[in-house]
């Protein structure tokens, strides 16, 4: 990024190498505008003195614009008549001369505008390409560099301290060559009209540039403490993120907040000083620019009084000192920030530079395909040491065929992750190489590395994205054209890029290596992805997610009655089946037992996010409806029989006891406000609209036969669909944004994919019900072409940052999947599946090498650190590893090795 990998160490030379020809730009348009600048200067004084107080005759006119250069004595003296001018009277005059000025302020005004945005863009080019400089740079760390760094504190780095360099970039050059040429032309304008008042606003203007930034030189060191201390506090609340299950299984929550109370108060502390002292300076500053105009206005007066000055300069010099304190009150302010950012420009430098960075060459983008490992992988004195010189594995050598399949077993920190580790690089060898096909490993570029090895381990860690996204993340290695014929990026886009130094992320916006998974195009993607979930068992996983999670608001138009005819089918096999006892169907015009009374209320479901701090019970049509049916009573009375009955049974458990679990009406920590609301609410007459709502939004909850609690009659059954009819008459805007209604003629985009093919719900006082029910929905779904639709969906699922909606054991083999996806050379697989129990790692064991041959890559070389050394028989050899030296190489572990699962 900079001249020999380097950052340059002032952030004028980052700048000025970047953006120089921007910046002559600048400074061209610049000198145009300062003959207009000086303009707006004189003008006032020629009006002054002329048409306002000047000499007139009744009826006199002279000439407006006359342009008679004086000549210089090698050509003779005397004047150059080139234009005589338009003779005018004095009305005229004024008028021409103040329109004159006028237009000159509003193109000196234009001037401006144009300079601010050009400098604006600039800016902000100038931070992009600084923090896309900077993500490469952490792109090129080394390994060991993160065990250094906090996540937090190094996006902090590069989102907020780099942002003062987007306003700096633009200014850098062009503010102090602006700046200095207006104030310079103001002084030498004053300096023309009388020397002595000249040399006062000089004065002022020394005493300014020589103090104020001296006084400034703290406010550096108090903007740089207040930085670091905000940077630290970013990674330190990023730790306590990390650090929640810590924090509460040892009760160190009043130790944190009292910490991070501590860091609070110092940082207070460094911005209370900081702002005390930028005000002082201000201060002084303001007084010298306001003493200033005192000194003119009593000197110039005497001037004028004794006929040194007359009138018109006088007032021009006023006119010509109130622009001048603008500019230098700039320059010091553009002072501070120079300083400023080149203060944070260090810190940057100091964290972003260092001696063995990547080199940029081992990452270059190569759209060309490696060739294939042929021949043994050879591990010569192979030693790996901590920070510390401690051996974690002791010099070691081995070789891998083509094809073998090797398995390592030991105890955690034997030594075999290591070694899985540095076939990857993902650890510096102390000593010794590793070489493939003569080459060594260390000279080999990422891309022959990152689509010839295949790596995965139980802890890694997955970006928010999809699951399709997560298992094609191996394949994104280098932009390709589309293979449907667009893949080109927008123009301008890519116009900006290339303004910006990152012109590289916008090439063709196709990154998926089809060949590398082993087919063709986008069309065969779905059928490689199920294949390799296949083999991980998790396929059936991912079709769940797409079954039980909401209809995706990008759903194809031609699924939608795909879906209802499911629906239907799901009926006829129910009834072919003889299984409609175990299903209880949405009837608009009856009360479904199995859903929730508030489902049966509105004929729908209530959309969470629509809630937030808004309940049903609060909203106008709610109320006036309950009201009305008599419902406000039946369920206020429901309510405190359901609170009653659930504070009495459960009122005096732990929050944390497993019983509480069983409770899903009200959370642990309602019991008290519900135990108060019994109280306040125990008597006769009208009670607090506050409670009433409460005790219903708990009867909204029930269903009879999962609570059992007796509390459902006939009586408010009818009143519910009563209530229903009347929702289903009118739903007001409020309430219709609040709820999403149920059809049997369309989907309910609220609900999941499989509630819109049942549209009812599973009667579970029938043990068998629920499976019977899932073989039969199961059914319907091949029957009618959806099975792959849903699968479609899954794959579309957000698993969220750390994949943490996914359990350990389907982040474990979502990874493992990924890394089959793009069929390597060398499998280098590091205790992947510790989550799972033994059998289901031993059939996955199977499967994956059983799979080489399905996948089109029977030579693909497994070196896998096992979890139990049981599984060792799957292998062509076993390497024993334990206290870092591997101790025994066999065809078979004799005897079982003591390890956690």
């Amino acid at each position: 990024m900079a001249r020999g990998d380097q950052l340059d160490e002032s952030i004028f030379g980052y700048v000025w190498r970047h953006t120089k020809r921007q910046q002559l730009w600048l400074f061209f348009v610049l000198a145009l505008s300062l003959p207009l600048y000086y303009l707006t200067l004189d003008l006032p004084k020629r009006i002054v003195n002329g048409p306002i107080q000047g000499e007139w005759a009744a009826g006199e006119t002279q000439p407006l614009f006359r342009w008679t250069p004086t000549l210089p004595d090698f050509l003779g003296g005397g004047t150059l008549q080139l234009f005589g001018g338009i003779e005018v009277d004095r009305f005229g005059m004024l008028v021409a001369l103040s329109l004159t000025f006028l237009f000159f302020v509003v193109v000196n005004g234009l001037f401006k505008f144009y300079l601010s945005n050009y400098k604006g863009q600039l800016g902000e080019r100038l931070l992009r390409r600084l923090r896309y400089d900077l993500v490469d740079r952490v792109l090129r760390f080394p390994t060991g560099r993160f065990k250094q760094v906090r996540g937090p504190e190094i996006a902090s780095m590069v989102k907020d301290e780099t942002e003062p360099v987007g306003g700096f970039g633009g200014s850098a050059f062009a503010d102090p060559a602006l700046l200095l040429s207006q104030a310079a032309t103001a002084l030498l304008f004053i300096f023309l009209q009388n020397v002595w008042l000249g040399g006062v606003a000089g004065a002022v203007v020394l005493v300014q540039l020589i103090i104020i930034p001296r006084m400034r030189r703290r406010l550096v060191v108090l903007a740089r403490a207040r930085q670091l201390t905000a940077r630290l506090l970013s990674g330190r609340i990023g730790e306590i993120v990390d650090s929640i299950p810590s924090i509460r299984v040892n009760d160190t929550s009043s130790w944190e907040r009292a910490e991070i109370g501590g860091r609070l108060g110092r940082i207070l502390q460094i911005r209370t000083d900081f702002f005390r002292w930028k005000f002082l300076v201000n201060f002084i500053n303001n007084l010298l620019a306001q003493t200033t105009p005192f000194i003119f206005y009593l000197a110039g007066g005497y001037f004028v009084i004794v006929g040194q000055l007359d009138i018109g300069q006088l007032v021009a010099v006023i006119a010509a000192y109130k622009d001048l304190p603008a500019p230098l009150k700039e320059l010091i302010a553009w002072d501070q920030f120079r300083v400023d950012v080149q203060s944070k420009y260090a810190q940057i430098t100091e964290q972003f530079t260092m001696p063995d960075l990547i080199d940029p060459e081992r990452q270059k983008v190569s759209q060309e395909t490696p060739p294939h490992i042929e021949g043994d992988i050879a591990i010569v004195g192979l030693r790996i040491a901590d920070e510390s010189g401690n051996d974690l594995l002791e010099p070691t050598s081995l070789r891998l065929a083509p094809g073998e399949a090797v398995a390592a077993v030991g105890p955690v920190s034997g030594g075999g992750e290591y070694l899985a580790d540095a076939l990857v690089r993902l650890v510096e060898p102390a000593s010794g190489r590793i070489s493939i096909d003569g080459r060594s490993l260390d000279s080999l570029p990422d891309a022959f590395v990152g689509r010839r090895f295949g790596y995965s381990t139980s802890g890694l860690y997955f970006a928010q994205m999809s699951v399709r996204d997560a298992l094609v993340y191996g394949l994104r290695h280098a932009p390709v054209n589309g293979h449907d014929g667009t893949g080109r990026p927008d123009p301008e886009r890519l116009s900006e890029a290339w303004r910006s130094g990152d012109a590289s992320s916008l090439c063709p916006e196709e990154w998926i290596d089809y060949a590398a998974a082993g087919i063709e195009g986008p069309q065969q993607l779905s059928g490689r992805l199920a294949e390799v979930l296949e083999i991980v068992e998790l396929r059936v996983d991912i079709a769940r997610l797409g079954l039980r999670n909401r209809l995706p608001a990008d759903l194809p138009e031609e699924v939608g009655p795909r879906v209802l005819a499911a629906r239907a089918r799901f009926r006829e096999r129910l009834a072919e089946g003889g299984d409609e006892d175990y299903f209880e169907t949405f009837d608009p015009e009856r009360y479904s037992d199995y859903a929730s009374l508030i489902e049966n209320l509105v004929f729908g479901i209530p959309l969470p996010e629509a809630l937030m701090g808004n309940s049903l019970a609060e909203r106008p049509q709610m109320r006036e409806v309950l009201k009305q049916t008599g419902l406000d009573v039946m369920l206020f009375d429901m309510g405190r029989q359901i609170a009653e009955t659930l504070i009495e049974i459960f009122g005096d458990l732990s929050p944390d006891n497993p019983l509480m679990e069983s409770v899903d009406l009200m959370s642990p920590d309602e019991v008290d406000d519900y135990r108060t609301a019994l109280r306040r609410t125990s008597g006769e007459g009208p009670h607090s609209g506050k409670y009433r709502r409460a005790f219903q939004e708990l009867a909204f909850g029930y269903i009879e036969p999962k609570h059992r609690l007796g509390l459902l009659d006939d009586r408010i059954r009818s009143a519910v669909l009563a209530a229903r009819a009347r929702f289903g008459e009118k739903l007001e805007p409020d309430l219709a944004q609040a709820v999403s209604v149920h059809s049997p003629t369309a989907l309910n985009p609220a609900a999941s994919f499989q509630d819109n093919v049942l549209f009812g719900r599973v009667v579970d006082r029938y043990a068998e019900a629920a499976a019977r029910i899932n073989e039969v929905l199961v059914a319907t779904l091949y029957d009618t072409g959806l099975a792959e639709v849903v699968f479609e969906i899954g794959l579309d699922f957000d698993i969220g940052s750390g994949a943490k909606r996914l359990s350990a054991g389907q982040q474990q083999k979502l990874a493992l999947a990924r890394a089959l996806l793009k069929r390597p050379d060398l499998l280098v697989l590091n205790r992947p599946l510790s989550a799972l129990d033994g059998d289901s790692q031993q059939a996955t064991i199977g499967r994956v090498l059983a799979s080489r041959e399905a996948l089109g890559v029977p030579r693909q070389t497994v070196f896998w650190v096992l979890s139990h050394a049981e599984h060792a028989h799957f292998f062509d050899r076993t390497l024993e590893f334990r206290d870092g030296r591997m101790t025994m190489i066999d065809a078979h572990v004799p005897h079982p090795v003591d390890e956690p699962a």
